[in-house]
C-alpha cells in the first residue's frame, strides 16, 4: 500500500473520467467501475461508505480510507484546542471536500494495486 503524500493529495493525477477496471479471480471475471467526478457519498459519510458500499469492496481499501478519515479526525480534535467552532465546523467541512474528490482516485490506485487491469 502506498501512504505517500503524493497518493493522498495527488489533485493533479485524480481521477478525472469514468473506467472499468477487471480482474479474473478463481475463473470469474471481477468488474469494478470508476467514476471520475466528486463523490458525493463519500462527502457525506467519508470512511463509512468506503465501508459498507459493495462496490468498494477491495482488498486493503478500507485500510486505505481509514487513513485520511483519522488524520481529518486527529485534525479536528486538534483545531477544536485552538480555534473558535466556525472554523473547526471550515476545517472540517474542507476535509470532507477533499475526501470526496480524492476518494474514486484512492479507489483506482488500489484497484491497480490489486492487479485489475484497466478495460474501458
Amino acid at each position: 500500500m502506498n501512504f505517500a503524500p503524493s497518493e493522498w493529495f495527488g489533485f493533479n493525477k485524480r481521477a478525472r473520467h469514468d473506467m472499468t477496471f477487471a480482474k479474473t479471480i478463481n475463473g470469474e471475471t471481477s468488474t469494478k467501475k470508476v467514476y471520475g467526478h466528486f463523490n458525493v457519498w463519500a462527502l457525506l459519510f467519508t470512511w463509512f461508505y468506503a465501508l459498507f458500499s459493495v462496490r468498494c469492496r477491495t482488498p486493503f481499501f478500507m485500510l486505505k480510507t481509514a487513513v485520511p478519515f483519522l488524520g481529518m479526525v486527529l485534525l479536528n480534535m486538534i483545531a477544536q484546542l485552538f480555534f473558535t467552532d466556525q472554523i473547526v465546523l471550515g476545517i472540517g467541512l474542507l476535509g470532507d471536500i477533499w475526501y470526496g474528490f480524492m476518494f474514486e482516485t484512492w479507489f483506482r490506485n488500489q484497484l491497480v494495486a490489486n492487479g485489475y487491469q484497466q478495460v474501458a
